[in-house]
């Protein structure tokens, strides 16, 4: 084997060992991505919900424990659910049982708010909105179905209420949530293209760079 094609087997296998290494470190860093960006989509859901979920709750003289129910909902189940998800081995599988879980807890409220139109026309679409972005149509329909389960054991355990009047006061608490989660999800899917996009140029660059030595 001459020196020079001695040479470029080496480069060769140094390209394929840095893509290797590259994919490896992009599959790790991506789950854990996957997990931070949909606490923080959580985070923001559950916690500008909660406002607009109070508006309901507290025309609807809410019992007590809904109440606590409804502040574990919005502060200390985004925070559960990332660690969950971190500390399983299969992070991605439990972040997608962690929405699916979300989609539970959107069928009880909206069973609880008593099916106030505007409210639980807007937790629905949040919730599908985070099923179409993080798994597509097959996790969407699993969080529909898991949400209608929900909403009939709930309607079945705490009883079924119809009141979907909507008041103002309701539409004013609906707002934060209904003005800021698209602006965050946006830049969610900003940020995730902008990474792909960096992260195929290394590729492309590596590879370039092994072809041309």
């Amino acid at each position: 084997m001459s020196r020079s094609t001695g040479g470029r087997a080496w480069r060769l296998g140094f390209m394929l060992l840095m893509t290797q290494f590259i994919v490896g470190a992009e599959n790790r860093s991506s789950v854990d991505g996957f997990v931070e960006r949909a606490y923080r989509m959580r985070a923001c859901a559950f916690g500008l919900g909660f406002v607009c979920l109070a508006s309901v709750l507290l025309q609807v003289s809410a019992h007590p424990l809904t109440w606590m129910l409804l502040g574990f909902n919005a502060l200390g189940w985004p925070l559960l659910a990332r660690l969950l998800a971190l500390r399983s081995p299969d992070p991605a599988k439990a972040e997608t049982r962690n929405l699916l879980i979300d989609s539970a807890m959107g069928g009880v409220w909206i069973t609880f708010m008593q099916f106030n139109l505007l409210p639980s026309v807007l937790i629905a679409l949040i919730l599908a909105v985070d099923k179409m972005h993080f798994g597509g149509w097959r996790l969407l329909m699993r969080g529909f179905a898991v949400q209608l389960a929900a909403c009939i054991l709930a309607a079945a355990i705490h009883g079924l209420a119809f009141a979907p009047q909507t008041t103002m006061l309701n539409i004013l608490a609906a707002l934060p949530l209904l003005i800021t989660y698209p602006l965050v999800m946006s830049a969610s899917a900003y940020t995730l293209s902008r990474t792909v996009r960096d992260q195929n140029r290394q590729l492309v660059e590596l590879h370039h760079a092994g072809l041309d030595g």
